[in-house]
């Protein structure tokens, strides 16, 4: 059942329009030799999986999707998703039958699962597509370049209903200014693309930039990028150099909108929230708004003294929250019932960003908004070229 967005407390503004114009510039800035893996893992970085895959696909011209999980893959076929579809995340060996029924790409690392899916396969009559994942460094799945990859690559040739058709990694930190790391990660991945090519495998994909790289990593043996956070305007480079940050010069995709639904004056040594959160020192007015902990506004950024919203253009702290609703000081600023609180996005003159808030919170923007659950409502608006 489709569920109309005025029923909701708060809803994410996700502008699709402005996605493909990044999509746009980043296929601008690697080149015409190097295509898009889109990443819509995290529920698209909480835009919604189906609405922003199925945008990337029908509208940006992405040919495959990256996710995280089977379940994201079929959620994605189930929505009439028919492209190419990549769960990058180690796979539980009791899913094998799905990911062959729903046509999903898995890693290639784990000897037990590999048989079980060859298996699978051969039942359904169909060959499972595989990318060998190399583990570099973040040592969270996939197999090192040398005798254990050897052992790989002869098991995988033993198997008659599993083809190899990429390979990848994973970076540590390729936003960070210092680069050796990275490079370090690289020399151990081509040293393991040039060991699987040496075992007769043809590789359509070898991928491994994340949405930091891929504005910065040029090499001649990838053969696509795999940015998520990228599409939807988060350049995770953190290098205040701004000659370096946000190279392709992206836009965040959304807003987050909520509502006053109740304004009162407390007095001095009066409180609002639980525990008296909030004990008032001189008369300040407070503003109850439509959201809570429940619906992603995670209780650490509502109690940090950080977090702040836009009312009628101006900015108003968060004193306290609860899991339904939570409480601004709106103290001189015109405020009244149902008007509208900008959580993220821009009112008149000012914005909360994403990366704003990230560098507020010492917390990576995907802390932020992948938790933003579904009792938000999404509303998708497609804006002209500006």
């Amino acid at each position: 059942m489709k569920i109309e967005i005025d029923i909701y407390n708060s809803y994410l503004e996700v502008d699709l329009g402005q996605i493909k114009r990044n999509v746009e510039k980043i296929k601008a800035g690697i080149g015409a030799d190097t295509d898009i893996i889109g990443v819509v893992k995290g529920n698209a970085n909480g835009m919604g999986l189906v609405e922003v895959g199925k945008h990337l696909v029908e509208n940006c011209g992405i040919k495959i999707l990256g996710c995280a999980s089977v379940f994201e893959g079929v959620t994605l076929r189930d929505a009439g998703v028919d492209g190419e579809i990549l769960v990058m995340g180690g796979i539980p060996c009791h899913i094998a039958a799905a990911v062959v029924k729903y046509g999903l790409q898995t890693p290639a690392y784990d000897m037990e699962y590999l048989k079980l899916l060859d298996i699978e396969a051969e039942k359904a009559g169909k060959k499972a597509l595989v990318h060998i994942k190399v583990e570099t460094g973040l040592n969270r799945i996939g197999v090192k370049p040398g005798d254990d990859m050897e052992a790989l690559c002869s098991f995988l040739k033993s198997l008659n209903h599993i083809k190899v058709c990429g390979i990848f990694t994973h970076f540590i930190q390729s936003g960070n200014p210092d680069k050796t790391v990275t490079y370090e990660q690289m020399d151990k991945f081509s040293k393991a693309v040039s060991q699987v090519k040496a075992h007769g495998f043809e590789l359509s994909y070898i991928h491994v930039a994340n949405s930091a790289a891929s504005t910065w990593l040029k090499d001649p043996i990838v053969t696509h990028i795999r940015p998520g956070a990228l599409l939807y305007g988060f350049d995770d480079n953190f290098d205040e150099n701004m000659d370096t940050k946000n190279l392709f010069g992206l836009s965040e995709a959304l807003s987050w909108r909520a509502y006053i639904t109740n304004v009162k004056t407390i007095q001095a040594g009066e409180s609002a929230g639980y525990d008296r959160y909030f004990k008032a020192t001189k008369p300040t007015d407070i503003a109850t708004v439509s959201i809570g902990y429940g619906d992603g506004y995670t209780r650490t950024l509502g109690t940090s003294g950080k977090g702040e919203m836009l009312v009628n253009g101006k900015r108003a702290k968060v004193v306290a929250i609860c899991m339904d609703q939570l409480f601004l000081d709106v103290t001189g600023i015109p405020a009244k019932t149902n008007d509208i609180v900008t959580v993220l996005g821009k009112d008149g003159e000012d914005c909360i960003s994403v990366l704003g808030l990230q560098k507020r919170m010492n917390q990576t923007h995907l802390a932020l908004i992948s938790v933003i659950t579904n009792r938000v409502g999404r509303k998708y608006i497609r804006t002209s070229d500006q």
